[in-house]
């Protein structure tokens, strides 16, 4: 006979509760403050639907209707996620990145941090009259200079947002450090913060950027590990003396002959005139 321990039985009740309640998907964004976009991109899929060729890239950008998305969009939590995805949906707030969620429109499941959910094509067109069709655009770069000149001016564009974070490219390539044997619920977005001002405070510096590279959970489930992509320049690794090093400084570069990124509000020819301006 198999007997389970306190902890474990404790584990399992708090998961079937929780999978007893359905979930506010944006309960954490609050659309009452700052400048708010939610942005639709057409992801490839190996059962493209009618719509992604009819809608193409949108964008929303109307409050109150993001405000009736928050309130209605609460699903139950669905256990079958292997379908690819039709739709990234991503939350803009003062022309930052804040959340993406993946759709899948046939599987009729939407995802978020890991964990997916149910949701139906009726729930994603039923605010179809608010999209308006957007440009976006992959550019290709293999030269550090041209890629950091058009990342700066590009991030100065209205109406110009970033499919994924381009803080990175601010800086020549990056170097990754660890941290192990953490509570297994520790907080990743608290430890980058704590990371980032260790790092300044040790070396008087801030020109860097940390990011979190991956994460595992120990066997027992008790501790985690997570190791961390520190962005900077060379220089900037020469003079770090920290033993956590798990990989040493690498260029954009370093492992493969272009870096691409997807810029949505412009497509290519628009792309190449804003880089002739002065």
């Amino acid at each position: 006979m198999v007997r389970f321990s306190r902890k474990i039985f404790f584990l399992l009740f708090v998961c079937i509760a929780a999978n007893l309640q359905a979930r506010q998907l944006l309960s954490h964004l609050d659309f009452s403050k700052g400048k708010w976009e939610m942005i639709g991109v057409s992801l490839h899929n190996y059962a493209l639907l009618p719509i992604q060729d009819d809608l193409g890239a949108f964008i929303l950008n109307d409050t109150s209707v993001l405000r009736k998305i928050k309130d209605e969009w609460i699903f139950e939590e669905k256990f079958q996620d292997y379908c690819e995805y039709h739709y990234a949906l991503k939350f803009y707030k003062d022309g930052e990145l804040v959340e993406t969620l993946r759709a899948n429109l046939l599987c009729n499941y939407i995802s978020l941090g890991g964990l997916s959910y149910e949701f139906s094509e009726e729930s994603f067109l039923k605010y179809r009259q608010w999209f308006r069709k957007v440009k976006w655009s992959r550019i290709r770069f293999r030269d550090i200079d041209i890629l950091q000149t058009s990342v700066y001016k590009l991030d100065g564009l209205p109406e110009v947002y970033w499919y994924g974070d381009v803080k990175q490219y601010s800086f020549d390539g990056t170097f990754i450090v660890s941290m192990d044997n953490l509570p297994w619920n520790s907080n990743r977005d608290s430890l980058v913060q704590a990371v980032s001002q260790q790092i300044s405070r040790t070396y008087l510096r801030d020109d860097f950027y940390v990011q979190v590279y991956c994460w595992y959970m120990s066997e027992d489930l008790e501790k985690m590990s997570i190791r961390f992509n520190v962005f900077c320049n060379e220089d900037f690794f020469r003079h770090y003396k920290g033993e956590d090093v798990l990989a040493r400084w690498r260029s954009h570069f370093s492992e493969q002959n272009f870096v691409q990124i997807v810029v949505i509000g412009l497509n290519q020819e628009d792309y190449y005139e804003a880089m002739r301006r002065k």
